[in-house]
């Protein structure tokens, strides 16, 4: 981060930050987030929570970091990347370009975390006005060709955040009083990971990923004969529709 971020308290220690880089570049990315939120100063109240774990569809969706303030719940899709950032509004497939030439393609985080925000809407009973998506890149990164910024999402880099949090939050009227808040944050709080919550989500998406789990409802995948022959749908049928291409 910037030394005016270091100024602002809103970056950790050496050690600190040492200490965590070892855990993975996804959990550094996510602790630098979270810490610069929980020291960096935004009037008003607020508290940032980490790696929860939301019910939607039947499985779980995986939160990385969320900023609950009395304006609203800014949902933060963090990405630890270098190089170069391309990916549109409507893309699902974005592109990280290294400088060795190397492309790697990634999910659109805008996709990712608008499924994040239905998942929280749904479980916490608030409208979908009540958040704002945030998608966060690493500092090291440039942002070649990205969307932009729209009244539900913003994508900007680390070490901006707490500067975009405090300009989205002066737009909005204040939404939760304090027993609202408190509310929340209680039912936030059963949210937060476990090892057995962890455990169960990654089976689930690398369940997903196999073609076992149905992404819609985590029911199992079946083969099934239809009109056309077989094909394979899931065993929700007819609650989940639900069918495998190819």
């Amino acid at each position: 981060m910037s030394f005016i971020n270091r100024l602002n308290g809103e970056e950790p220690g050496f050690l600190a930050k040492a200490a965590h880089a070892l855990q993975g570049t996804g959990h550094y990315g996510e602790y630098l987030a979270d810490y610069a939120l929980d020291h960096g100063k935004i009037p008003g109240r607020g508290r940032s929570f980490t790696n929860l774990y939301v019910p939607y569809r039947g499985r779980t969706s995986e939160v990385d970091v969320l900023y609950l303030h009395e304006t609203g719940i800014y949902v933060l899709e963090s990405k630890n990347y270098s190089g170069w950032i391309f990916g549109s509004a409507d893309q699902r497939q974005w592109t990280q370009c290294l400088q060795v030439g190397k492309k790697e393609r990634f999910y659109s985080p805008i996709l990712q975390n608008r499924s994040h925000i239905k998942a929280l809407a749904g479980h916490l009973a608030l409208p979908l006005e009540s958040f704002h998506s945030l998608v966060v890149f690493s500092e090291r990164c440039e942002l070649k060709d990205v969307p932009d910024d729209t009244d539900e999402f913003t994508i900007l880099r680390r070490h901006h955040l707490v500067r975009e949090v405090n300009r989205l939050a002066a737009k909005r009227p204040r939404v939760f009083d304090d027993a609202a808040f408190d509310v929340i944050a209680a039912k936030l709080e059963q949210l937060a990971k476990t090892e057995e919550k962890a455990t169960e989500h990654i089976e689930t998406v690398k369940g997903i990923q196999d073609g076992t789990v149905c992404p819609y409802c985590g029911g199992q995948l079946v083969k099934r004969n239809g009109k056309y022959g077989e094909f394979t749908g899931c065993s929700n049928y007819p609650k989940c529709r639900f069918t495998a291409k190819g």
